[in-house]
């Protein structure tokens, strides 16, 4: 059993929470006018930003007792990393307690394994406690999470945690700290959890994720009875690697110890020429329910309480109220606060606004087709700030954007008239000049050439092109087409005395080859010969030299002679040999052991047959 006198978190860890103690149910006395709970938060990213909001609401909050899970990989990792270092310390130096994490696989892991991670943990990285995930919630695992939490203890790494992330038996309170009794998504029913009235809520955590907004209610019901509480608008398959955009408001909602305040949020009011240079030092006045809120010059950030409110701007001399950023005109405007929020108001300076104008500029004026043309505009007068498109002239136009720069590919070739139109913060339009663009088909060659087996060339073979069924050209090898860039077409050579064509360069043996030209390319056709020497002879069973015997060759050739007999033959064609016989020579078998007098072959290369004849 853990012994509750062996808790040990009230070290350095804690001199940051000062009357705020971590509210663990071993030792630990909670303070006057502590929070309700606190955070613990699965920090499951590298460290940076999110590390750095976690330091920043913990700052805005110091009262609330925040605990971060860290978790490199799984765990400590491997080794040592520096950013982790200086995180963990930052983390601490805000006053936020850091654990590691630690994989126990419901007891299947070893404790060896388990007590080698703690031991990483403290001597690498100097954590305040030890998350054992993966724990198990029936009766017979408590043994193992004992010995690993008092030996983390033992290590001088205080506070344990774990997470069976379910409903768990009380049993498991005496093994460590905290045990987390709810990991899932959407907010859980509290009433399923009403067997934990009895125990002490600062032993008892819920962390659910995909909850979109943060509920008060639920949040005030959950903190009666749980002593620790995380919400995250995140989800599946990693609900812990970001922070929800209310984690602030959720510190704000525990901060003083009631879950019954209202979530803060930042006003900022700035004021701006109508060229979007600031104007600073315009008195403005926030007001809720007709009584003044604040006042104050711009620019101007306010920390109020959700809500409906009126902001309202002055004037100073020439510095004339002209708009708000959504335009409109009304210098008292209304917003309902219910997340950080900035309002920007322009002014005119004493100058007459001039009539909106626009001129559109083109980074070349003719282009090969597919490749980009860059558009920006010179906007004139109106109210900013602007907006503003292309309309390219081949029926399409770009969105009104913002941006200083519009980029457009033309696909097809041919002449197209450009406008701009530019909007300005009060709705009025203005169209540019027209700029003429002249777009031409990019051309690419493509070469064939035809080479034997070695690769020395052989020349005059018949070549042809189609595109779509068409032909599109044809030449002897070697040739070369100009085509148009980026499309396709089909290429086939033809065969012509011995040679017939064998392969492509790129080993495709198919005769119709597809090329998709997107530049100047070289393809060469194989061949190979198609002759081959067909030679017989005819020997006596000693094997000795027989001539004179009478031979018929036939099949998709034909020659009739004496051995020893030659016969130029056809690569990959069928022939027949019969053998003749004469006085006492008396054909016996050939040398494939075939005593028949024909044989019938296919060469595909030059070819000796011999003949055994007895007397």
């Amino acid at each position: 059993m853990k012994k509750q006198s062996s808790i040990r978190f009230v070290a350095g860890a804690f001199a940051l929470l000062l009357l705020v103690p971590l509210m663990t149910g071993k030792g630990m006395q909670v303070a006057d006018a502590a929070p309700a709970a606190g955070i613990i938060v699965p920090l499951y990213t590298y460290p940076g930003g999110t590390w750095d909001t976690v330091v920043k609401t913990k700052n805005n909050h110091p009262a609330v007792p925040i605990v971060a899970i860290v978790n490199p990989a799984n765990g400590p990792g491997g080794s040592k990393d520096s950013n982790y270092v200086s995180g963990i310390a930052q983390l601490k130096a805000a006053g936020v307690v850091v654990i590691g994490y630690v994989s126990t696989a419901y007891t299947s892991r070893s404790l060896t394994a388990v007590k080698g991670d703690i031991d990483k943990w403290g001597s690498w990285y100097g954590v305040d406690g030890i998350f054992f995930d993966e724990q198990t919630n029936w009766a017979g695992g408590e043994s193992y999470y004992t010995q690993a939490g008092d030996y983390a203890e033992s290590k001088g790494l205080g506070f344990t945690v774990g997470n069976p992330g379910a409903n768990s038996l009380p049993s498991y309170l005496l093994t460590v700290d905290v045990v987390l009794v709810y990991e899932s998504p959407g907010l859980p029913n509290l009433s399923d959890y009403v067997l934990w009235g009895s125990s002490a809520k600062n032993q008892l955590g819920m962390i659910p994720f995909s909850v979109s907004s943060l509920s008060t209610s639920w949040l005030k019901d959950a903190t009666g009875f749980i002593g620790w509480v995380y919400v995250t608008s995140d989800g599946l398959p990693n609900p812990w690697d970001s922070l929800p955009s209310y984690f602030d408001d959720m510190a704000a909602l525990l901060d003083g110890g009631s879950t019954g305040g209202v979530p803060t949020h930042q006003l900022t009011v700035k004021s701006l020429d109508q060229t979007g240079n600031p104007i600073n030092g315009i008195w403005m006045e926030v007001k809720q329910n007709g009584a003044t809120v604040s006042t104050g010059f711009t620019p101007l950030t306010l920390t109020l309480k959700d809500g409906t409110y009126t902001v309202s701007v002055g004037n100073y001399q020439q510095i004339i109220f002209d708009h708000w950023s959504d335009g409109s005109k009304s210098s008292t405007k209304s917003i309902n606060l219910s997340s950080n929020t900035a309002l920007t108001a322009y002014y005119n300076n004493g100058v007459v606004t001039s009539p909106l104008s626009v001129k559109l500029n083109a980074g070349k004026t003719a282009a090969l087709a597919g490749t980009s043309i860059t558009f920006s505009a010179s906007i004139l007068g109106g109210t900013a700030p602007y907006t503003w498109s292309v309309n390219y002239g081949d029926g399409t136009s770009s969105p009104y954007v913002s941006a200083s720069t519009i980029s457009k590919a033309y696909n097809k070739a041919g002449t197209y008239t450009a406008v701009a139109n530019a909007r300005d913060a009060t709705g009025k339009t203005a169209t540019s000049n027209p700029v003429a663009l002249t777009i031409t088909e990019s051309t690419s060659t493509l070469t064939v050439k035809t080479v034997d087996a070695l690769g020395s060339a052989i020349n005059g073979y018949y070549t042809t092109l189609w595109q779509n069924g068409a032909l599109v050209g044809s030449a002897y090898s070697p040739t070369s087409f100009t085509l148009k860039t980026g499309q396709t077409y089909q290429l086939s050579v033809a065969d012509y005395g011995s040679y017939v064509f064998d392969h492509w360069n790129d080993g495709s043996t198919i005769r119709q080859k597809t090329v998709t030209l997107r530049e100047s390319t070289t393809v060469t056709a194989y061949y190979k010969t198609t002759k081959v020497t067909l030679t017989i002879k005819s020997v006596g069973l000693d094997s000795s030299p027989i001539t004179g015997l009478w031979t018929v060759i036939s099949g998709a050739g034909s020659m009739t002679g004496y051995t020893p007999l030659s016969y130029t033959a056809n690569s990959g064609s069928q022939y027949t040999a019969t053998m003749g016989e004469y006085r006492n020579y008396v054909f016996d078998h050939w040398e494939n052991g075939s005593t028949s007098k024909s044989r019938t072959i296919t060469p595909n290369s030059n070819t000796v047959l011999i003949a055994f004849y007895r007397q």
